[in-house]
């Protein structure tokens, strides 16, 4: 017993001391999954179910099969950008803030309209209402929320965000001074995060640049056909719902 409680607190230790780029449906894809088996066994089995519950639990149904595809597309995606560039992903796999600790990345490729901002791309994040040189967001403290748009060049935006987290998490307390006196109260159609004098929009640029570069010379050497992450939709689709029939 005193061993098997020493290897747990080793492994608690050590997840403490790695941040990491994750998947940012996987926390609750087990849910997804439980849920959408309960949905269908239902709706199949009781008959005495009113016409407008059927409906409900058919869009609960969409809404999960939804969730369930866009994680695939995540975990997809997520293991081309770390083939096609793995100096940049585990540059962000390893990602510390200004006191060395780590910084875990949670990712999430969505459609078009459930985009917050008319950008591809966008990492949500506040500090620490306890250490202002802390990330913290809706995954829970050390961690990063990255929302970027599926189409075909999803993982460059995502090499784009990665630059300006890169700069940004280290430089925390500054870059937040400064983000208020550059871009408070500015119009809805400026940039952010993308002034001259940004140093975060300038490592964002160097980063797309460098993945881009990475992605040509991927290409060479690589003669697979892929599909586009748009075209993987209705097949992933098609591939939940057959699982769950089974």
């Amino acid at each position: 017993m005193k061993i098997i409680l020493i290897v747990g607190l080793v492994i608690l230790l050590l997840n403490n001391l790695f941040g990491e780029v994750r998947n940012g449906y996987e926390k609750d894809i087990a849910g997804f999954r439980q849920s959408l088996e309960s949905l269908k066994e239902m709706l199949q089995t009781n008959q005495s179910l009113r016409a407008s519950e059927r409906r409900r639990m058919k869009e609960n149904i969409k809404l999960l099969v939804n969730l369930i595809v866009y994680h695939e597309i995540t975990d997809s995606l997520l293991k081309q950008f770390k083939i096609i560039s793995p100096h940049l992903y585990n540059t962000m796999d390893t990602l510390k803030d200004c006191n060395g600790r780590p910084i875990d990345i949670y990712v999430k490729f969505i459609p078009k309209d459930e985009l917050r901002f008319q950008a591809a791309g966008a990492a949500y994040f506040t500090q620490s209402a306890s250490d202002p040189d802390r990330c913290t967001s809706r995954q829970g403290e050390g961690s990063i929320l990255v929302e970027v748009w599926i189409f075909n060049k999803a993982l460059v935006v995502l090499a784009h965000e990665f630059g300006h987290l890169y700069y940004v998490v280290p430089n925390l307390r500054s870059y937040v001074g400064f983000y208020q006196r550059e871009y408070d109260g500015a119009p809805a159609d400026v940039m952010l995060g993308h002034r001259s004098n940004d140093p975060s929009g300038k490592l964002a640029t160097v980063f797309e640049v460098a993945f881009r570069k990475s992605y040509a010379t991927y290409l060479k050497g690589d003669v697979t056909p892929r599909m586009t992450p748009l075209a993987l939709i209705n097949p992933l689709k098609r591939n939940v719902l057959e699982q769950t029939s089974n």
